[in-house]
């Protein structure tokens, strides 16, 4: 069971256009032609299959119609809220092809008075395609624990227990046989499970239009009435009502088409789980009483059991929950319940695809207040927050974080577009409050914060920059904060800072680590790369330390230190040999590298250029790489094949070396796909007059691989480890003959 919780469900196909239209087609056209065979063949009761091929056609049509609108915002969006549109619009494919089971039934000569089981078959298939939709949306934060989690779904679970025992007592039908009775009560069963499945993954303080979520609402609560009232009228043999109540299916399919056309807040769903499970315990604990009467009389005492837990769950529920989730004077998420939904974003943003966190701040609020009242404070706040949020993307969440302070998040676009969004509702609020101005402060995640608190801490450092420059908005930018000079505001991200530049000051807290790098054909040594291993606590990565440091707005600091360090250890290397260094761009472009690097020999260095991001100015990067080869450097381009080591990378730069991402040559024995990559690569460096460089061999069958496709430089576990030693590679490999020469246009290997 826990480890449902942490299941990765595997994601569908993306289906062409052309596949759409042809699947649904078919799903119209069935129930129709099924419609009219039937009513052909019925003789004097044709009239009752017509009308029921007219009524399902119809709903079938708005169905298909609902289901092209959600694969098409499946394919619009990325991500979670892809995953989640196209499991959306595989359910109502397969539930407008549901009339065709129950058409063929009647073809067959089944009776609309007794229907069989197999004849619900194809609507059913829809839930499964839902239910996975909606666990899409609630799974990344359920709860901070395991222990939360199970408990959720154990609230969850005796809740609808309650619910479906006091459903199954209304519409069960003692004259119909049981499977019957079951058939029938399934579709409004699953109906009751997916009301509770949505209430679960979008439970929120506000309801808006402008948002896929309610509608989706809707559409949900509609199916389930019009399921209920189907199921009530057949079993009862009210027949002649059945068709018109159909119709409201085509209300439901129709909610869901207009919800597909809405932005769906993926991050928004996930902002109160504890409100939820609390919420799922006092209506489960509410029907303890219903669901002991209309129950088998053996049942009960399991039942009073379940609803004594409830009970106590409640109750301590009750008491763990300080305050509501919607701020009470304006609606926004109240802060707890804004940083949740916060980490939530933080969870689902990636380099490739990054959030943008904006404050918005009321300067000398409180001064104004104490002055003129809290009535016309309170009357200030509202009419600003209508305006931030009539003029905020329609996508925004948005949270009031203290007194006079709002903050949203919303999908990242460039540097520019974020500060002009910034710069217009900062506008905005300033207009509203019309006598107090407003700063703004934006933060994109999860470059410059990993953690919620990490990115409140961030914005509230911009907001105190543009409050202490006078500044209209200033970004926080990896600590840069637009060239101010702040000292950090908290006490946590000033520690933080302190320990950063502690790392940096203390002289055996960075140690430096040589990997030979090796000619393939005779296993010779002609480089080391260098490698930064941090001797203090936390122990972990150089890449974590780089990255805490860099939104700290000291990690081209501690890149270039580290780079200091490994340089010291040039003169310990064999003759012959070159050192091998890396550096992100923006160390590469800082005055911090060409100062350490001013009036030395560069002949022996190869510079690695590391890039987990874009770059944003190539020729400022190209301008600084010209310089050092002009002095001796080679260029090297790590991880190529991966993440941004982008063909048009190597383009740009022209790098003297291609360091071949270890992902290609891991199982490159066996994998047809990445022998024929590499070989192409191989060809393209080439063309590029670079040397490729084979990272992570670590088995002899990758190393005869790499062999027979003539690249001719590797590295790896099998050919050396990380060592702040060289004199063991040196004795088990041997080193090159001495090739550098005073010609910086000598090859190094």
């Amino acid at each position: 069971m826990t480890a449902l919780l942490h299941t990765r469900i595997p994601e569908l196909p993306k289906p062409s256009a052309r596949a759409i239209m042809i699947a649904v087609a078919i799903v119209i056209l069935a129930p129709i032609v099924l419609g009219v065979v039937t009513g052909a063949s019925a003789g004097d009761d044709g009239s009752v299959a017509l009308v029921a091929g007219a009524t399902v056609a119809g709903y079938s049509l708005i169905a298909a119609l609902a289901c092209i609108t959600t694969l098409g915002a499946s394919q619009r969006g990325a991500g979670v809220e892809a995953r989640t549109w196209r499991l959306f619009g595989w359910g109502l494919l397969f539930w407008t092809g549901g009339g065709a089971s129950y058409l063929t039934f009647l073809f067959l000569g089944g009776d609309v008075e007794n229907p069989a089981a197999w004849s619900q078959i194809g609507y059913l298939l829809a839930y499964p395609f839902w239910y996975l939709a909606l666990w899409y949306l609630r799974q990344p934060v359920l709860a901070t624990s395991r222990r939360k989690q199970l408990e959720t779904l154990a609230i969850e679970s005796a809740a609808l227990v309650m619910i479906g025992a006091v459903v199954a007592s209304v519409l069960w039908h003692p004259p119909l046989p049981i499977a019957e009775n079951i058939a029938q009560l399934i579709p409004a069963l699953l109906d009751v499970l997916l009301i509770a499945a949505f209430y679960g993954a979008v439970r929120r303080s506000r309801w808006t239009g402008r948002t896929a979520l309610t509608w989706l609402g809707y559409a949900f609560a509609t199916l389930a009435m019009t399921d209920l009232l189907v199921t009530y009228l057949v079993i009862r043999g009210h027949f002649l009502l059945v068709f018109p109540v159909t119709l409201f299916y085509v209300l439901a399919m129709a909610l869901v088409a207009v919800a597909a056309l809405r932005p769906l807040r993926v991050a928004e769903a996930q902002s109160s789980v504890r409100t939820t499970a609390t919420s799922m315990a006092v209506v489960g604990l509410a029907l303890v009483g219903v669901a002991s009467v209309v129950a088998p009389a053996g049942l009960r005492p399991l039942i009073w059991a379940v609803g004594a837990w409830l009970a106590w769950r409640t109750l301590a529920l009750i008491g763990d929950r300080e305050s509501s989730d919607a701020d009470v004077l304006t609606g926004f998420l109240e802060p707890r319940a804004f940083e949740r939904h916060l980490g939530g974003v933080i969870q689902h943003s990636s380099a490739d695809r990054r959030s943008l966190l904006i404050a918005i701040d009321l300067n000398e609020f409180g001064p104004w207040n104490a002055r003129n009242g809290y009535a016309a404070g309170d009357a200030l706040l509202e009419r600003t927050t209508k305006a931030l949020e009539a003029h905020g993307p329609p996508s925004a969440i948005w949270g009031r974080v203290s007194q006079d302070r709002f903050a949203f998040t919303v999908t990242a676009s460039d540097e520019r577009d974020d500060r002009a969004l910034a710069e217009r509702l900062r506008s905005e609020a300033s207009i509203a409050a019309d006598v107090l101005d407003a700063r703004a402060g934006f933060v994109v995640l999860p470059v410059d914060a990993s953690s919620a608190a990490e990115a409140l801490e961030a914005v509230d450092e911009a907001l105190r920059a543009a409050l202490e420059a006078e500044r209209q908005v200033v970004a926080y930018t990896r600590g840069e904060l637009d060239g101010l000079m702040v000292t950090p505001g908290s006490a946590s991200r000033a520690q933080r800072r302190e320990r950063i530049q502690e790392v940096i000051n203390t002289e055996d807290s960075i140690a430096c680590a040589l990997q030979p790098i090796v000619r393939l054909g005779d296993l010779k040594i002609h480089g080391f790369e260098a490698l930064a291993r941090f001797q203090v606590e936390p122990q972990q990565g150089p890449d974590r330390w780089i990255a805490e440091a860099t939104q700290l707005g000291l990690g081209i600091d501690l890149e270039i230190e580290c780079v200091r360090r490994a340089w010291r250890r040039l003169e310990e290397l064999p003759p012959g040999t070159y050192l091998s260094l890396n550096a992100s761009p923006d160390a590469v472009m800082s005055d911090g590298l060409m100062e350490l690097f001013a009036g030395e020999n560069l002949e022996r260095l190869v510079i690695e250029v590391t890039e987990h991001e874009r770059v944003k100015n190539y020729p400022r990067l190209a301008s600084r790489l010209a310089s050092l080869r002009g002095r001796g450097a080679r260029i090297a381009i790590d991880d190529t094949g991966a993440g941004h080591a982008s063909l048009s990378h190597l383009i740009e730069l022209r790098p003297d070396f291609i360091k071949l991402d270890r992902g290609l040559v891991q199982g490159l024995d066996t994998d047809p796909g990445k022998h024929a990559l590499v070989r192409n690569m191989l060809r393209l460096a080439g063309d590029l007059g670079a040397k490729m460089i084979a990272e992570g061999i670590e088995t002899e069958s990758e190393l005869a691989a790499l062999r027979n496709l003539d690249v001719p430089n590797g590295q790896g576990y099998l050919l050396g480890r990380p060592s702040q030693e060289i004199d063991g590679h040196v004795e088990q490999l041997g080193v090159v003959e001495p090739t550098f020469v005073d010609s910086p246009s000598r090859e190094l290997a």
